[in-house]
């Protein structure tokens, strides 16, 4: 008899006993997406600029008398940032017209500053392809002591990715 109590109860007692349900979860170190190459910029510089006096991967500085331009590649993001960090505005204090170039947006946009040497001009073009900004700016002084024989509209018409 007492077998028969033993086998009626071990039952109950090992059902309580049961494996405890596990959750698999997926790892935290989820890979990145990779960022896509920056295309290449081309554009129809001055015929009097010179050499890049700063160049790096991902920026060139031409400086001569009569300007400045710089032309470089950021990260693609904050539109706000990239156009403040070029002129010193927020966009709330320019007028940034925006169009489409080939397929890509084109944000252009002009600001004036006082600078140690007087007031400077500013012209900028940023390229925004969803992942970088492929910008240039020019910077000129404002009352130029000789005649430009550049003509700035034919350059930054020609700014595009290649």
């Amino acid at each position: 008899m007492k077998k028969v109590w033993i086998l009626l109860i071990l039952p109950a007692l090992l059902s309580g006993c049961a494996a405890e349900e596990t959750l698999e979860t997926i790892a935290d170190d989820i890979a990145q997406p990779v960022m896509a190459q920056p295309a290449q910029i081309s554009v129809d510089l001055p015929d009097n600029a010179v050499a890049p006096v700063l160049e790096s991967d991902a920026e060139q500085v031409y400086l001569s008398e009569e300007y400045e331009i710089i032309i470089e590649t950021v990260s693609a993001g904050d539109l706000s940032a990239t156009v403040q960090r070029i002129s010193g505005y927020t966009p709330d204090n320019l007028t940034v017209m925006e169009t489409e170039q080939d397929g890509v947006k084109r944000y252009d946009f002009v600001w004036a500053s006082a600078g140690e040497n007087g007031d400077m001009l500013g012209r900028a073009v940023i390229l925004d392809d969803g992942n970088y900004h492929y910008c240039m700016s020019v910077l000129r002084d404002a009352n130029p002591t000789q005649s430009s024989q550049i003509v700035w509209r034919d350059v930054f018409d020609s700014f595009q990715l290649a």
